[in-house]
Order: structure tokens, then C-alpha cells, then sequence
């Protein structure tokens, strides 16, 4: 159901904002926790086996974490409970399968066509083992989401799952001589297992009670479909998200430029992890909203999103852009040449696609593929051709001005696309 007053939008957007901040605070430590303690070609491996994981995981959850947002809540809300447990039971298999099929893939090609050091391939394995349990736990969570609990559901995967991770990681550090980067991705692998049984207990207690007297449901099993937009637009933005990192291993402009990149890209998140936990919400709603035709509360949720969301972005960028050198100093003095140029570009390019993010969420739900994938294919194909040209000559810094231009160049599009939408679409109803 919908959040019946702005007082309640406002108190559980707080909360999942409080929640996504603390969060990436606790991955920020993470990596500055192991950036200083790590040799520079250690933590190299780690951010390296990091991406892959990202990337993989994009491609395993297949979008049915994102498509359980949009289709879920409006089912629960007209207690199609037979609906959602079908595509719940059709999520979960496809997930399992999805694993086994990815993690070996992947490890075909990094062992035969990719040569990374022993170091390196240790820290992949651990990320493999691991995508399962990251996986189930990111789904699960969103069908927590799309029950009503998006504060709860986002406490596992943006708050649980990084404090774990940050607690083995001091214990690790702590009693062990052996410091590399496939010591931080175990520790990962061993919070993704934690947060995967707290996500189980959670959606037990979440998911709502079929009522006795409702006739048999006949089901649509159209999901099956429609689905596929979401995997392919979660796999896309993946790509675009970390081939930047994976082709500056592969390209190698100089030692330090992988990891530079890196802390810029992990501190710049901050507004972006700040977007992907609220999103929730607003997904969520819109999801109701488009059930309903009410086009004129799509604008009061824009302009909702946006009173919070400005100032906030606004705090962000001040800080930012004023201590770059202090904060990537931080990390490693190497970083600071390297990466200074490329954490300001990010930290901009983050935060105005924050603003611009409802626009994708609006044409994903409204199927507009024909808008949504040229779009994403010309973007992608863009920065990896940006990639090579700008990489072997600027370093992390033209991995920076790749990413900016096709990732204001795709949002820059989806909003003009989606404003078109939503008035044709009241035009239409007036």
C-alpha cells in the first residue's frame, strides 16, 4: 500500500538514507582499512576481484530482484498472494541455476583467456563462492522491499552485510601475517552468509498471510517475459559500472591508477548508494501508482524525492570537491596525484544522475524497451571505446571523463524520454 502521509514518506526515506549513509561509511572504512594496510598490487587484487563480483552478480540476478519490486507490491496489495509465490519459486531457481551457470563461466575465463597471478585468482574464487549467497540475499531482500519493509530490507545488504565484513576484516588483520586482497573477499564471503539467513528470517516474517476465503487465483504467468528488461538493464548499467575498473587492470596506465580510481569510485558512491536505498521506496509507490493511472501523484513523488534529495547531494559535493586530495590521502598517498581529477568528475557525475535516477525506473516499469535498450547499448559501446582511447593516456582520470560523458549522455536521455511519457499520458487522460 501506498505511504498514506508526507510525514511517513519522509520518516522511512530517512531511515533508509541513515541507513545507506552508515552503510558506505563502513565500506569507505573497509577500503581504507585494507588500502593502507595492503601492498599497492595486493589491494589492486582486491578491488579487481570486487568488480567481478559486481559484475557477475549484475548478470545472475537476471533483473528478478528489480522486477519483484515492480510487480510484488501491487499483487500483495490486491492480495494476489498465489501471483507473487509463483514468480517467487520461478526467482529463486532461475537464481540457483543462474550461479552455477556464471561462477563457471567465469572461471573458464579467467583461468584461460585472462592471466591473473595466483594472488589475484585466489581473491576471484572467494567472490565466486560468494555469488550465490549475494544473490539470494539481494532478491530476498527486495521482496522484503516490495512486502512494505524497505527499511528492513535494506538494513541486510547496504548496513549488515558491510559491518560484518568490517568486523572479520579487523579480526583477520589482527591475527594474521598474511595480508592480502583475498583476505577481504573472504570476509565478504563469510557476511554474505550471515546476511543471506537473516534475510530467510526476515522474509518469513514479513510476507503477508493469504486470507482463507479468496477463490483460486488464475495465474499470469506473463513475468516470465517481462522480466527480461530488468536483467538487462541491471547487466548494462553493470558493465558500464565496472569494466572501467577490470580495463584499467587490463590496460595498466600505471601501478596505482586501478586502486586511485577505485577510492574515488567508492568514496563518489556515497550519493549513488544514498539513490539505490531509496529507490526503494519509490519504486515501491510507483509500482501502485501505475496500477492505479494517478500520473499526477508521479509528480508529487518526484518533487518528494527531490526536496530531500537536493540539499543532501548539495552537502555531498561541497565536501567533496573541497577535501579530494585530503580524502584520497586517506587511502594511500599514490592515490592522490592519480585519483584527484577523477574523484571530482565522479563525485558531479554521481550526483546529477541521483537526480535524474526515477526517470529509468519510470520507463522500466511503463516497458518502454524500444526507448531504454538502443539507449544502453549505444552508452555502453561509447565508454568502452572512450575506455581505450583516454585510458592509456589520462589514466584514472580519463576512465573518470568516460564514465561522465556516457552516463550523463544515458540519464540526460531517459529524462527528456520519460518526461515525454508522463505528459503524453495526461494528455491522454484529460
Amino acid at each position: 500500500m501506498l505511504i498514506a502521509s508526507r510525514r511517513e514518506h519522509f520518516s522511512e526515506v530517512g531511515k533508509l538514507a541513515a541507513i545507506a549513509f552508515t552503510g558506505h561509511g563502513v565500506i569507505f572504512l573497509i577500503n581504507l582499512i585494507l588500502a593502507r594496510n595492503l601492498s599497492v598490487d595486493e589491494y589492486e587484487n582486491y578491488v579487481v576481484a570486487v568488480a567481478i563480483f559486481l559484475l557477475i552478480l549484475a548478470i545472475t540476478s537476471q533483473g528478478l530482484d528489480k522486477y519483484a519490486i515492480r510487480m510484488m507490491p501491487a499483487k500483495f496489495a490486491r492480495q494476489h498472494h498465489g501471483h507473487a509465490a509463483h514468480y517467487f519459486v520461478f526467482s529463486i531457481t532461475r537464481l540457483i541455476i543462474g550461479s552455477i551457470v556464471v561462477a563457471a563461466l567465469t572461471l573458464l575465463w579467467a583461468t584461460e583467456l585472462r592471466e591473473y597471478s595466483p594472488d589475484a585468482m585466489k581473491a576471484i574464487h572467494y567472490g565466486l563462492f560468494a555469488l550465490p549467497l549475494g544473490a539470494l540475499t539481494y532478491y530476498l531482500c527486495a521482496v522484503i522491499s516490495a512486502t512494505g519493509d524497505c527499511v528492513r530490507a535494506a538494513a541486510v545488504t547496504y548496513l549488515v552485510v558491510p559491518t560484518l565484513t568490517l568486523v572479520c576484516i579487523g579480526v583477520a588483520l589482527l591475527t594474521t601475517s598474511q595480508k592480502s586482497g583475498a583476505l577481504g573477499i573472504l570476509c565478504w564471503l563469510i557476511a554474505w552468509c550471515f546476511g543471506l539467513m537473516l534475510a530467510i528470517y526476515w522474509l518469513k516474517k514479513a510476507w503477508p498471510s493469504r486470507p482463507a476465503a479468496r477463490p483460486p487465483e488464475k495465474i499470469d504467468f506473463s513475468w516470465q517475459r517481462d522480466v527480461s528488461p530488468f536483467w538487462f538493464y541491471r547487466l548494462s548499467m553493470g558493465i558500464i559500472a565496472q569494466i572501467v575498473i577490470i580495463l584499467l587492470d587490463w590496460l595498466q596506465p600505471s601501478s596505482a591508477a586501478t586502486g586511485a580510481y577505485a577510492a574515488a569510485l567508492s568514496t563518489a558512491g556515497l550519493a549513488a548508494v544514498l539513490a539505490a536505498a531509496t529507490n526503494r521506496v519509490y519504486a515501491r509507490e510507483m509500482s501502485i501508482i501505475l496500477e492505479t493511472g494517478d500520473h499526477a501523484a508521479l509528480q508529487r513523488l518526484r518533487i518528494q524525492r527531490l526536496q530531500w534529495m537536493l540539499p543532501a547531494l548539495g552537502l555531498f559535493l561541497v565536501i567533496a570537491l573541497t577535501f579530494t586530495e585530503e580524502i584520497l590521502g586517506l587511502f594511500h598517498p599514490d592515490f592522490v596525484t592519480e585519483g584527484t581529477p577523477a574523484f571530482r568528475i565522479l563525485a558531479i557525475t554521481t550526483s546529477a544522475t541521483v537526480i535524474m535516477g526515477v526517470a529509468p525506473i519510470y520507463l522500466k516499469h511503463q516497458k518502454q524497451n524500444r526507448i531504454i535498450f538502443p539507449a544502453l547499448a549505444l552508452a555502453a559501446l561509447l565508454q568502452a571505446l572512450l575506455l581505450l582511447i583516454m585510458v592509456p593516456r589520462l589514466g584514472a582520470t580519463g576512465a573518470a571523463v568516460a564514465y561522465m560523458i556516457s552516463m550523463l549522455g544515458l540519464y540526460g536521455y531517459f529524462s527528456v524520454a520519460s518526461h515525454r511519457q508522463v505528459r503524453a499520458a495526461e494528455a491522454a487522460r484529460n
